[in-house]
């Protein structure tokens, strides 16, 4: 996928958050409970993302993981894509946010 090199989340992938703050919602794909897909595009440099939000319930204090993947491009590809199959493409923003974590950790996945 291309690098997004225009977009300020390329140097600092944590400004990604609050969501409602740097995108502009374009599309909804899915719209699920544990399960989220939108085309989002940044309000700063109108770069596309294909964002994907993916909780894993593990019924066990409520405290599921959570992933969030941005994806450039081939939108119509990208959705046609399981969440697990989403982690072949970069390179990608990924967001992990672990069982027992206090905060996300954001970082790029295939970044030079």
């Amino acid at each position: 996928m291309t690098e997004p090199t225009q977009c300020v989340l390329w140097l600092e992938p944590e400004l990604a958050e609050p969501l409602k703050n740097r995108f502009n919602l374009v599309e909804t794909h899915v719209d699920e409970a544990h399960w989220w897909r939108h085309l989002l595009e940044c309000r700063e440099c109108g770069q596309l993302y294909f964002f994907e939000f993916y909780e894993r319930i593990d019924w066990d204090s409520g405290d599921d993981p959570q992933y969030a993947t941005f994806g450039q491009e081939e939108i119509e590809r990208l959705k046609a894509c399981s969440p697990f199959e989403l982690l072949q493409f970069s390179p990608r923003l990924q967001k992990y946010f672990s069982k027992d974590a206090k905060r996300p950790t954001f970082g790029w996945v295939g970044r030079p």
